[in-house]
């Protein structure tokens, strides 16, 4: 096939012509014109008028013309259009103009007439890559590396296994990615051929057979096929002198994944020998020392490198803990002090802490009298605080916010508390009363919101009444919840009113005084702005339902539903008049309700789960009910996890999601399994719920686990009683008519 030679060529062998002819004639004797002995063709006049198009397409792209040099390559693939230079030639330029798409036409039409340009294979793959059409990219390089050109084009060969095998691994092919590589690495392994060839430097080529052996290894690792993948750091070593240090903590990494402690520590020796400054590798030699059941060593070793390293805080801190797990307290507690003069952090007071909670009930004393004088000499007004105080003061709190068990200890420390004892300030009980409300320590949290509500400052006088109201709701305190709510609507001074009376009406709903309920929602919805005022209404139309007075319920809806037509309102509306129509045991019109609200939010959480229970609780539809409500579970997650700053101890699904889950599961049969979700959802925070232990019951009945079966219906009954739900008659005989057999069939009626 024929090629187009480059401009250089050309000028040379003009040059070298007009040489010939100044050495072979006289200047007074001109040669002949040249006469051919057959005139040209069309067809050898358009390749001789295409090469010089495509002589002139060069020189514009030295000028830096690209789209004169873009039409000139045009105009000369018209004339010659079996010529794979010429359409090669403009795909570069098609690129730089971001046309992906024509210069992916012509760079197929490339290979088309030239199978063996791999230049053009590999530049397909990358246009492929580029749009993520991986196994595309794949397929184009594989091609390119069949070109008989490559022979003599090592170092390209090379980097086009690189690429081919960087695409393996994207789509998690780490076989053939290990394979790729290892050919890439084969002939990195003949550094002489490319610097030769090339002229690339030898220590560039060394550098990049380290990284490919890093890269096999780093494959071979999640294979777990752990002595290939230490064969190949040692060989990434072996090409790398200087950063074989900083392969040993991952050789180190990869022999403890392997179950080699040993070998792993021999590694990590070599690795510390450089001194780090990160502790990482230091954590992980007393992690391996304590495999070895070699714990004795731990706190010698690191009371060496700490007094070399005495200014490396984490280090410090780390012999610390490991004072503390060795039952050296007096030595840990004179580190963490010490530090704490100059480096107060969350970290540090954590492990101080902890050290005081091994003392016992004197230890969270002193820790809550340190915690006292601290926040105290933090918050004064005159003279003003110290900034190591304000530091020390925020990370002591830091401390206790992160760690859940430290936090109940203190929680539980302060509650024991004797009256005669000296009262705390106002900003220690504040902080303990939010993380006792934090981790469900509803009577510790009550006593603490009620110590701070008198002196309560502006700013958190809402946080005070809001929590305050929280956990007497939690603890079915509803009495107590009506009372606070008429305090507060006479003394509260920076409080909206809004908060009492919406509390105020759920709690007389929960006692069944429904008409002083609604009163309540009324005088809400008096006082709300056009912000809030669609939330009261909507709380008199629950009230309506949980008072059984459906048909009001439904009327008020509708003339909201009508009043309200944008999007959000309607949704909550049509949501909240399919709980009427499920109350008043129109199902049919409940899921009405629910199948017009998916057309409108298809991802709603909640209608998913609600729809997916209805038809469950008929014993219809059950495996689209099962994938509706697994849908509800999974986006709650993701919703959830979308909160930057949500704890791990916050992050669990919601109650009646697997409940229902549970239960359409015990409707499919799947009674062991319908058994573990149900057991999972009373164990959640919102699953204390009389309807999840109504299903429990039903579900170890059928396993003729009767006693079990009748614990949990009573426990149903008695939230029944507390008012968790709306009163419901029938269900109610319903349970009891269950206790009832249950407990004549085992003997006990």
């Amino acid at each position: 096939m024929r090629r187009y030679p480059c401009l250089s060529a050309v000028v040379l062998l003009l040059c070298g012509t007009v040489v010939a002819w100044g050495q072979n004639n006289r200047i007074d004797d001109p040669p002949k014109l040249y006469k051919a002995k057959t005139p040209p063709t069309r067809q050898e006049l358009d390749r001789r008028a295409s090469l010089h198009l495509y002589v002139d397409g060069l020189l514009f792209v030295q000028e830096e013309k690209y789209r004169e040099a873009l039409k000139a390559f045009e105009d000369a693939a018209r004339l010659d259009p079996d010529e794979p230079a010429l359409y090669k030639a403009q795909a570069p330029i098609l690129i730089g103009m971001d046309r992906f798409a024509d210069a992916m036409r012509l760079c197929k039409k490339t290979v088309e007439l030239d199978p063996g340009d791999h230049a053009t294979w590999y530049a397909i793959a990358k246009i492929h890559k580029s749009s993520v059409r991986y196994t595309e990219a794949i397929t184009a390089l594989q091609s390119g590396l069949k070109s008989a050109a490559l022979k003599d084009r090592p170092e390209v060969a090379q980097q086009i296994f690189f690429e081919l095998a960087s695409l393996f691994e994207i789509t998690d092919q780490f076989g053939p990615a290990a394979d790729a590589f290892g050919k890439a690495a084969a002939i990195l392994e003949h550094p002489d051929q490319i610097e030769a060839r090339a002229h690339i430097p030898r220590a560039a080529i060394l550098a990049r057979a380290a990284e490919t052996y890093e890269r096999i290894g780093q494959l071979y690792r999640k294979a777990k096929k752990y002595d290939q993948a230490i064969a190949a750091y040692a060989k990434a070593q072996e090409r790398s002198p200087e950063q074989a240090s900083r392969l040993n903590f991952t050789l180190a990494q990869i022999a403890e994944e392997k179950g080699s402690p040993a070998s792993a520590l021999k590694y990590i020796d070599a690795y510390l020998a450089t001194r780090p400054l990160s502790t990482d590798s230091y954590e992980t030699k007393v992690r391996l020392l304590k495999q070895l059941r070699k714990t004795s060593a731990i706190v010698p070793w690191l009371e060496e490198i700490a007094g070399r390293e005495r200014f490396n805080t984490p280090l410090q801190l780390m012999l610390a803990r490991e004072y503390a797990a060795a039952k050296l307290g007096k030595k840990a507690e004179a580190i963490y002090t010490k530090l704490a003069e100059n480096s107060p952090s969350a970290e540090l007071y954590r492990g101080l802490f902890r050290v005081y909670k091994d003392q016992g009930p004197a230890g969270m004393a002193r820790t809550l009298t340190m915690l006292d004088t601290t926040i105290g000499q933090a918050t004064r007004t005159d003279p003003p605080p110290s900034t190591a105080a304000m530091q020390s003061a925020k990370a002591m709190v830091g401390a206790l916010r992160e760690d859940g068990e430290l936090a109940i200890h203190l929680v539980e420390a302060a509650f024991r508390r004797k009256p005669g004892e000296p009262d705390l300030k106002y900003d220690t009980t504040y902080f303990l009363a939010v993380l006792a409300d934090q981790h469900r320590k509803n009577d510790e949290a009550e006593r603490f919101y009620r110590r701070c509500l008198p002196q309560a400052k502006p700013n958190q006088e809402p946080v005070i009444y809001s929590g305050l109201l929280r956990v007497l709701g939690q603890s079915r305190k509803n009495e107590a919840v009506v009372a606070l709510c008429a305090q507060g609507l006479k003394s509260a001074r920076a409080t909206n009113p809004l908060l009492f009376y919406r509390e105020s009406a759920r709690a007389l709903a929960a006692l069944r005084r429904y008409d002083e309920a609604l009163r309540q929602a009324d005088l809400g919805i008096k006082q709300a702005g056009d912000d809030s005022r669609l939330l009261f209404q909507l709380l008199r139309v629950r009230l309506l339902t949980t008072a059984h007075r459906f048909g009001d319920a439904e009327a008020e809806c509708l003339a909201l539903l009508k009043a309200n037509d944008k999007p959000g309102p309607t949704v909550e509306l049509r949501y909240v008049l399919s709980n009427i129509y499920s109350a008043s045991k129109k199902t049919a019109k409940s899921e009405e309700q629910l199948q017009m609200i998916l057309k409108i939010d298809p991802n709603n959480a909640t209608v998913n789960n609600d729809l997916g229970y209805l038809w469950a609780d008929q014993g219809k539809k059950l495996d689209v009910a099962e994938a509706m409500i697994r849908k509800a579970l999974e986006l709650d997650r993701e919703q959830r996890r979308r909160n930057p700053n949500l704890t791990a101890a916050d992050d669990k699904d919601n109650a009646a999601y697997v409940d229902s889950l549970g239960w359409v599961l015990f409707r499919r049969g799947q009674i062991k399994e319908a058994r573990q979700e149900l057991e999972r959802a009373i164990k959640l925070g919102d699953g204390d719920d009389p309807v999840i232990h109504d299903h429990l019951g039903d579900v170890y009945n059928r396993l003729k686990m009767r006693p079990e079966a009748v614990q949990a219906w009573q426990r149903a009954l008695k939230l029944y009683d507390q008012g968790v739900r709306g009163k419901d008659d029938e269900r109610t005989r319903d349970t009891r008519r269950k206790i009832e057999q249950a407990l004549e069939e085992i003997g006990q009626r």
